[in-house]
């Protein structure tokens, strides 16, 4: 990928992995106690590993034979070694080689077993030039903290590990991996579709029933306010029955009378009331407003407000049956045509 990339640094290029623009760099990994430098395109505080940096004006060291690096590989995976591309072998070691090496350091989180994994990224970063740096300060600290958090972050990086060794494979070791891996994985989706569908059909069903659950709910909520509110009654009623049982028949006229409308009534009492001040003004006297409603009191026992009295004293005086006079401040009334 970084083949067609100037390798200056400090150039701002468009990094051939991610397709970001970043800064060329070269950073230091160090891994198994050695220093290894890379070519990275840095994008803020991430960047993305091109390949092995060089130091100018030093050959390149010739390719290693390691032969008990292939001893060890015939060893651990036998005769099936032989079934598949010797790259892709190469690298499929490795991975099972640095993932036992940190299923050792989770079950037992100790100096011993760090080394052990810092030996194995130190021979994977030397003869694949893959970086680990990251993988061993993720071992690092889930040695220090001993969480489930670090813990996390170390299988993430050893994932990605895993993922930068095989993605190191030339291009057509790697389709031909991708085939393998996607043959199977294509079956899983189809099957995993499958059930998807058939869980979004049950999900739905379980949907609509919860929803007539609940309005079944709201209905018994509200049927449950209406029973509440009946079972109530007989107590009002019977509260209204000792509350009428205790009235003397004039306290009983009196609640029925303020209860009835008074339309009809207030006329009939408005003709009364002129009948009754005239009938106080028959003698021929004067008299004020207040002496006029004293004596309705008197004679008739009627209680007349104030303005009753005035509104009906003015209709008389307009109708021409009244007289009125003013007299140190105060109204008289008397008959009209005495006097």
């Amino acid at each position: 990928m970084a083949r067609a990339l100037e390798l200056r640094e400090g150039a701002r290029v468009v990094c051939p992995k991610c397709g970001r623009v970043g800064t060329l760099k070269v950073d230091s990994f160090k891994a198994g106690g050695k220093e290894y430098k890379y070519w990275v395109v840095r994008h803020g505080t991430k960047r993305c590993i091109l390949k092995r940096f060089e130091e100018p004006r030093k050959a390149q060291p010739p390719a290693l034979s390691l032969p008990q690096e292939r001893e060890e590989e015939a060893r651990s995976v036998g005769v099936a070694v032989e079934s598949f591309p010797r790259e892709l072998q190469r690298r499929a070691w490795y991975i099972v080689k640095l993932s036992s090496s940190v299923g050792a350091l989770k079950e037992n989180p100790s100096q011993e077993n760090l080394q052990k994994l810092k030996n194995t990224a130190g021979q994977v970063t030397e003869r694949l030039g893959v970086a680990t740096a990251t993988l061993l300060e993720a071992a690092e600290r889930f040695i220090a903290a001993k969480t489930d958090a670090a813990k996390m972050r170390l299988n993430e990086e050893l994932t990605l590990t895993a993922c930068r060794i095989l993605s190191s494979l030339p291009v057509e070791e790697k389709r031909e991996k991708g085939r393998e891996v996607a043959a199977p994985v294509l079956v899983a989706l189809s099957s995993l579709e499958a059930n998807v569908g058939s869980l979004a059909e049950k999900v739905d069903a379980l949907s609509s029933l919860v929803a007539g659950f609940k309005r079944i709910e709201e209905e018994v909520g509200a049927l449950s306010e209406k029973i509440s509110t009946l079972s109530s009654l007989p107590a009002t009623v019977q509260t209204l029955e000792e509350k009428v049982s205790a009235l003397s028949v004039e306290q009983l006229a009196e609640e029925v009378a303020k209860r009835i409308p008074l339309t009809a009534i207030s006329r009939q009492k408005t003709k009364g009331l002129r009948k009754m001040i005239l009938e106080v003004l028959s003698d021929g006297k004067e008299r004020k407003s207040d002496e006029i409603q004293e004596e309705l009191k008197k004679r008739f026992k009627v209680e007349v407000s104030e303005s009753s009295l005035t509104g009906r004293l003015s209709e008389l005086t307009r109708e021409g049956l009244l007289a009125r006079e003013r007299k140190g401040g105060a109204s008289y009334y008397r008959l009209a045509g005495r006097g």
